[in-house]
């Protein structure tokens, strides 16, 4: 009797891609991390810009041989997920105030990225330091 495969259906490629997703945050919850580890975008130069409001903010962000944004408005929201800020390396836990790149079409390649809203410089003279280099 021959057995006929047929391709994996959405639901099912969805399915395991949320298994693996899952797998792997419980992965790097259990196993020590280096300090340089932690950073979901560990080559990123990260600086705040200005400050337009208290709820947005210009970041420019250079990740060499991933993507490049000059002037991108970031906005303040809530953690939906655990993270690293991307500015100073501190956990991020779901339902921290945090900042994320504006949504928009098509999606930017560092959407996943959040800077916590303690770790956002407040004036011009916080804006200096980048504690990536």
């Amino acid at each position: 009797m021959d057995v006929v495969r047929t391709a994996p259906s959405q639901k099912s490629a969805r399915a395991e891609s949320t298994f693996l997703e899952r797998l792997t945050l419980d992965w790097n919850r259990t196993h020590a991390h280096h300090a340089d580890d932690g950073l979901p975008f560990p080559q990123a130069i990260v600086r705040v810009i200005e400050r337009p409001s208290s709820a947005t903010a210009l970041v420019y962000w250079s990740d060499p041989g991933f993507c490049h944004y000059g002037y991108q408005g970031w906005r303040a929201t809530t953690a939906t997920a655990e993270g690293v800020c991307s500015l100073s390396g501190m956990p991020i836990h779901r339902g921290d105030q945090v900042y994320r790149p504006s949504q928009r079409d098509p999606k930017p390649q560092n959407a996943a990225a959040m800077i916590l809203a303690a770790a956002m410089p407040k004036n011009s003279e916080e804006m200096e330091v980048d504690l990536h280099e």
